[in-house]
């Protein structure tokens, strides 16, 4: 502790006059109040069909979201295309499990019907019974307008197989996040609006949510390395889709793009 400074004697009249003018001086100042920064979003990176090694995560908190299977569906069939390439993580990395959907030309489905619903549910959430190491499903499908009350159907019984308290998030299409979508329906945890490969009408959808995107997209988004924007406001967790194999350079590019 400092020692005690001696206290002066009061001073004449001016003096204590100077003081009261710097006190009311200092009170009249404007106080800066500093804007709070929002912490940067979580990471996860998408791992595609193709050898992945992500071992430099090691000691990151980044989450990895790699395609397991992919599902080709007709009017008749289901075609389950599981992953056939090596995937490399650090212990411990949590992981998601993505499935594709991909309806063949001249299928719909709108087509399928409670029974072909219900069996599709199921296979899906074997899928992820088999894989004890995820931690959340997750499904990228494109779906059309006539399909989106099937979809809902499908990820309302899908929900109720699988296990308990696993999160069920779907990718989605930029024009799917307005305000009265459909997709409020979908019995979800998280909807992840991908804002890459949207065509002609990009710069319209960047503009509109660069300023956020609304209810139920709220929250998550996905990027893609080589169609990089700024990371909209208010998104906590962020999806990140490299047309390449993910190396070092890479990731470090893509953290310090989302870093202010």
């Amino acid at each position: 502790m400092l020692p005690d400074s001696p206290i002066p004697h009061a001073a004449s009249g001016p003096r204590r006059g100077w003081r009261a003018t710097a006190v009311l001086t200092l009170l009249c100042l404007p106080l800066s109040v500093s804007t709070p920064v929002s912490p940067p979003p979580r990471l996860v990176l998408w791992a595609w069909e193709r050898p992945e090694d992500l071992r430099f995560l090691e000691g990151r908190a980044v989450d990895v979201a790699f395609l397991l299977a992919t599902l080709d569906l007709t009017d008749e069939d289901v075609h389950v295309l599981p992953r056939r390439q090596p995937l490399r993580v650090p212990p411990g990395t949590a992981l998601k499990a993505t499935v594709r959907l991909q309806v063949l030309p001249g299928s719909s489905l709108a087509r399928f019907g409670p029974d072909r619903l219900e069996s599709l549910a199921g296979s899906l959430a074997a899928l992820v019974r088999r894989r004890p190491d995820v931690t959340a499903l997750q499904l990228d499908f494109d779906a059309r307008a006539s399909e989106y009350d099937a979809y809902v159907d499908l990820l309302q019984r899908l929900r109720a197989r699988l296990p308990p308290g696993m999160p069920l998030s779907i990718t989605g299409l930029a024009s799917w996040c307005v305000t009265g979508s459909w997709i409020a329906r979908a019995p979800v945890d998280e909807v992840v609006p991908q804002l890459f490969r949207m065509g002609p009408d990009a710069p319209v959808w960047r503009a509109r949510f660069s300023r956020g995107l609304p209810r139920p997209c709220a929250g998550s988004v996905g990027l893609a390395l080589d169609e990089w924007q700024p990371v909209p406001p208010g998104v906590s967790t962020l999806y990140l889709f490299n047309p390449r194999p993910w190396t070092l350079d890479a990731f470090a590019r893509a953290v310090a793009e989302t870093r202010p």
